[in-house]
Parts: C-alpha cells; structure tokens; sequence
C-alpha cells in the first residue's frame, strides 16, 4: 500500500487530506525511521524538506500562501506536483497518480475503501457510520445519516417522501410524510455549505445532485 505523509501547520487541511486519502485507499502516517512514498508538504515547510529521491513531493498550495506565491516559485519548482486548495477527490486521486508516475514510482494503482463514499466534501463511512465534511466529522440523528446514505448511495435519482419513508423509517412506521421533509431540512443545516446538494423535487421529493 502507497505510504502518504502531510506536513502543514493547518490542522483543518491536515485533517481534510487525512480523510480524502484513507477513503482513497492510502496510508496516511508513518514512523519517523520510514520514507514515505509521497510527501505532501505545504510551500512553508517545502525549502526544509529533506530531499529523498524515493519520494514523490507534492507541494500544498493554500488560500493563505497562494497570495505570496510571487516569492516562493523557486521553492515549488522541487515539487513533483502542486495541489492547490480546495481540491476534490476526483483531481487528488489523479495528481497523485500522475506524479509516482512521472517520479517512476511502481505502485501507483490503489484499492478504494468500498466502505466509505465521498461526494464533493461529504464522506460518509457505511461502517463506523460517521460523516465528515471537509475533513472533519459531523454530528447527525441516526434517520439524518440514513437519509443521506439512501440519497448518496443513489446518486441523481428521485425519492419520492413515501419512498423515503418506507426505506428509511420502514413499513410499519405509521407517522406522516411531512416527517421527511423535517428531517431533510435539519440535515440540509448541518451539511452548511452543501446543503445545496441534496435537492427537492417538486411535487415529487429529493434526490442527491449528480
């Protein structure tokens, strides 16, 4: 399995990077005594960063230091490859690809945690049940993660709040169809600045955006 280490200061970005790349199939920390395969290191702590030709660096790019990249362009170009916050899963899985591959590295196909799926910045682990968004975990009802589950799981398609309710709550559960939509709008809250994803249907009911 690839080995990934992160040197940031940001504990938010940290954490984020942390999630992304255990649901990407990576190991994320290793002993001190070990090389990491891929260095992920932000632009501060990138010129103090032992060179090691066994791995592969990727320079972090945050909000922060992208306003003082003017002065730290020499320190970049040791990088193999730059990840510019804020990324997605999709272009993270991909750049880490693309730099073992240039680096020479021989392994560079991982295997994906099939107990976690991730969309956008929400990551919800089937297992241990939790959710993170971006990179940190969020506290939902055990009816707001299992809405989120059936909607995430079924990416695009439309649920209508009967079918909603028979999935989630179950046949014999004899309590309105209005409970979903509040248990859709307590969800929406906590998601924050998704909440945009799981979208209603008109006269229909609620999908997860494709």
């Amino acid at each position: 399995m690839t080995t990934v280490s992160i040197t940031t200061k940001n504990i938010a970005v940290k954490e984020r990077l942390q999630v992304d790349l255990t649901a990407l199939g990576y190991s994320v920390g290793i002993p001190t005594t070990e090389v990491a395969d891929v260095c992920i290191v932000d632009e501060e702590s990138l010129e103090r960063l032992p060179k090691d030709p066994r791995s592969v660096i990727i320079a972090l790019v945050t909000a922060r230091s992208r306003n003082h990249l003017d002065g730290s362009l020499k320190s970049l170009l040791d990088a193999d490859d730059i990840l510019v916050m804020a990324y997605d899963v999709d272009e993270l899985s991909l750049r880490l690809q693309l730099a073992q591959l240039r680096h020479g590295a021989v392994e560079v196909e991982v295997e994906v945690d099939k107990n976690i799926l991730q969309e956008n910045g929400i990551a919800i682990n089937f297992e241990t049940y939790e959710v993170w968004l971006d990179g940190r975990t969020i506290d939902l009802t055990f009816k707001e993660y299992e809405l989120l589950k059936c909607l995430m799981t079924h990416k695009g398609r439309v649920y209508s709040r009967n079918q909603l309710l028979n999935d989630v709550w179950g046949y014999d559960y004899y309590g309105g169809a209005r409970t979903v939509d509040v248990h859709i709008r307590r969800l929406r809250s906590k998601l924050g600045r998704y909440e945009s994803l799981v979208e209603t249907v008109r006269n229909v009911g609620y999908r997860f955006k494709r």
